[in-house]
């Protein structure tokens, strides 16, 4: 049997990596296997909590027999209702409208207050003059504006979509301002040694440290761009969620209500958890709450 020479030898080196790298793949994949696990059982968590929660409804009208079901309609006579207008389009037309006005309105709000918290963060100066002026509006529920919005943009988009934006800003804005001012300074003096300028230091020093707090107010602002829509749309709209619950309430059409409240719990769940993957592919570093 002839002998192998020294290069036909197998390099114990390159076995170790493999076997490594072996064990990585391993690891990897039974992670991934562990989140689908947990990703199925807390959506089916989410599923059994709903159905609960619609069977204890449906059952409430029929445990309670004096219960007016035309003041608390049951779940059946909802969805009995709203059959005839998913066909028509006309529930799909409003959800429409309503998104893109709490999606412009939130867009504003993202850009002004993201940009105002940065700067009244690190410009002391500003900080100090904007102080009592935003702080004092933050105060003020941004429905009492509603009747100074409807006497200066009258009942047409600007309207609603501004007071989109004032209800969604100040969120975003104090989240943003908080996370930028508490910076470590070390993080700071670190750029600085490296010759980072002011420029690269905001971006890719403080907007990254800051970026647990813009998530959080990001999110909030979410939930409260939805809750402004709904006073925006009440204040003189032709269309829109909100707008059909009004014509429900002119209507004594509790039902009709109740398809507008469904529809806006639902848009405002499913915003939450887009958002929330979003962030998580944009950022996978930062693991957000669920």
């Amino acid at each position: 049997m002839p002998s192998m020479t020294p290069d036909q030898a197998p390099d114990p080196r390159h076995s170790e990596r493999s076997q490594g790298a072996a064990l990585a793949d391993a690891f990897v994949a039974a992670e991934h296997r562990r989140r689908r696990r947990a990703a199925l059982n807390h959506a089916a968590r989410n599923g059994l909590g709903l159905v609960i929660f619609l069977a204890v409804w449906e059952a409430i009208p029929r445990l309670a027999p004096t219960l007016n079901v035309l003041m608390f309609p049951p779940p059946s006579m909802v969805v009995e209702t709203a059959l005839p207008m998913i066909l028509s389009g006309e529930l799909a037309e409003n959800i429409a409208m309503s998104l893109s006005r709490a999606g412009a309105g939130f867009l504003l709000a993202a850009i002004l207050g993201i940009a105002a918290g940065l700067l009244t963060a690190r410009i002391r100066l500003l900080n100090e003059l904007s102080e009592p002026v935003l702080h004092g509006f933050r105060s003020v529920p941004v429905i009492a504006l509603v009747p100074i919005s409807v006497l200066w943009f009258g009942i047409g988009e600007p309207a609603k979509i501004a007071l989109v934006a004032i209800g969604g800003f100040f969120p975003i804005w104090i989240s943003s301002f908080i996370g930028v001012r508490d910076v470590h300074p070390t993080y700071l003096r670190s750029a600085a040694c490296l010759g980072a300028t002011t420029y690269r230091t905001m971006l890719l020093v403080v907007l990254p440290a800051a970026l647990p707090f813009i998530l959080a107010g990001l999110r909030q602002a979410i939930a409260v761009s939805f809750i402004v829509l709904v006073a925006a749309e009440l204040s003189g709209a032709t269309s829109g969620v909100a707008y059909m619950m009004s014509r429900g309430h002119q209507l004594f059409r509790v039902d009709i209500m109740f398809i507008g409240l469904f529809t806006l719990g639902a848009l405002g769940f499913i915003a939450d958890r887009l958002f929330v993957l979003t962030a998580r592919r944009l950022f996978p570093w930062y693991e957000t709450a669920r």
